[in-house]
């Protein structure tokens, strides 16, 4: 009786219609957070991003999801405003940055100015060479090939992954270190790639997961039914862990190496396999334009690993670019705008990788007019915005396989995938992880 009695006052404390009450149990501010909730959006400023986004309730709850980033936040119980959990006190006191750190507008600008920031192939280079602390304990922990490829993205798809994975380098010592950033995303507690892997961990025997032991668990869980047995599925062989030790403690291990262009190439197919037969005659018919013959037959798109990066450019971009109506995925796409999508989606590596696409570039579409006689751009993300990680397409990518994204494999998939999709773009570059690996083993 008493529980239920309890029940019925958090029930009549909960209604908007009584204000004292709300206070009393949920704070000064519990009367805006209803109503926010209720409407199921809202401007605010996120500290997840540090970026003014709009933010959308989930269900019922008063659990804010950020549309930029997807960073999830609660209502800060002196004013309302969504603030991460790593920032609540001591005391249980959940204060925004508004209220409790008064630098939100510095942390921003710190932000914009770190995500502008690019390299040259020659400075990306010198970073992969770099010798660090971070550096000989990624190699002894057999975790050179992710740490190599965490330190060749851009800090903004670095950001995004740590956002990803639960925390943010904003505000933090580590921003804009690179070799500092890709170990902390590698070995954070709790909530690092290595401390997520747990399947794979076998505490009897003191095993120790590296980059195989991230990748198997993957692939087992994602690509390979349980009715089917791993040599049906995957022409890479299945190591024990003593023999992946050994190779992921080489410079260059050609089974590491096919697993990780299977797994990036599976991924693609299981989402196109998704597609509907209407989806898959249009975007047929695109590969038939001059434009996207053109970029099919390109040279440099021909080696395995760029291959995987570029059909799965190919299908986000074009079921991204059939949504953008508002329909389910049934809108006219033109070819020209599949190609500049796709010619986006493709880069990011370095400053002045347009060259590589110097010849495609002039089959864009002119810009349009508008009625004023400027020329209208097409929509592309603020410079500074933690939008320029561009991984809209690996939500679609986890919404269309029906993975959940607060699960296990959820949380790894988007940060794996981007690392190994990467590598079809350093290639295109002429860069391979083993090139500079040699001197650490």
């Amino acid at each position: 009786n008493e529980e239920a009695a309890n029940d019925e006052t958090m029930s009549w404390a909960a209604c908007c219609s009584n204000k004292q009450m709300q206070d009393m149990f949920f704070g000064e501010s519990s009367s805006m957070m209803f109503k926010d909730a209720a409407k199921g959006r809202r401007e605010a400023p996120c500290q997840w991003c540090f970026e003014q986004v709009q933010m959308f309730v989930l269900g019922k709850s008063l659990i804010w999801v950020c549309d930029n980033c997807k960073g999830i936040s609660e209502a800060c119980e002196k004013c309302g405003t969504p603030v991460r959990q790593q920032t609540i006190r001591k005391d249980n006191y959940k204060t925004c940055s508004m209220c409790f750190k008064k630098d939100f507008k510095k942390l921003e600008k710190t932000k914009v100015q770190y995500i502008i920031t690019t390299r040259t192939l020659s400075q990306l280079r010198k970073d992969l060479e770099k010798v660090s602390s971070q550096r000989e304990n990624a190699a002894k922990d057999g975790l050179l090939r992710p740490f190599l490829y965490l330190v060749a993205l851009s800090p903004v798809a670095r950001l995004q992954i740590a956002i990803n994975l639960g925390w943010t380098f904003i505000g933090d010592g580590l921003l804009g270190d690179s070799h500092a950033e890709a170990w902390d995303i590698l070995s954070r507690k709790s909530l690092g790639l290595r401390d997520r892997m747990t399947r794979m961990r076998d505490m009897w025997f003191r095993r120790e997961v590296n980059w195989y032991s991230i990748l198997l668990p993957l692939c087992e869980e994602l690509c390979v039914p349980a009715y089917m047995n791993w040599s049906e599925e995957f022409v890479s062989p299945k190591l024990s862990y003593g023999e992946a030790l050994k190779e992921v403690h080489k410079a260059s291990s050609s089974n590491v190496d096919s697993l990780e262009n299977e797994l990036a190439d599976k991924i693609g197919k299981h989402q196109r396999a998704r597609m509907s037969s209407l989806q898959a005659c249009s975007l047929a018919e695109l590969k038939n334009s001059e434009a996207i013959r053109k970029l099919l037959t390109m040279p440099q798109l021909q080696s395995q690993a760029v291959q995987a990066l570029l059909s799965y450019a190919m299908d986000t971009t074009y079921l991204l670019l059939a949504r953008r109506d508002g329909s389910e995925g049934t809108g006219v796409v033109e070819a020209e705008d599949l190609l500049e999508d796709v010619l986006a989606f493709m880069c990011g590596v370095c400053s002045g990788e347009e060259q590589v696409f110097e010849e495609l570039q002039k089959l864009k579409r002119p810009p349009k007019v508008g009625r004023d006689g400027v020329e209208v751009e097409r929509d592309a993300p603020p410079p500074g915005s933690i939008l320029n990680a561009n991984i809209t397409g690996f939500w679609l990518t986890m919404d269309l396989l029906d993975i959940d994204a607060s699960a296990g494999a959820g949380k790894i998939l988007p940060v794996v995938y981007q690392m190994l999709l990467f590598k079809g773009r350093l290639a295109l570059h002429g860069i391979r992880i083993e090139d500079f690996m040699r001197g650490d083993f």
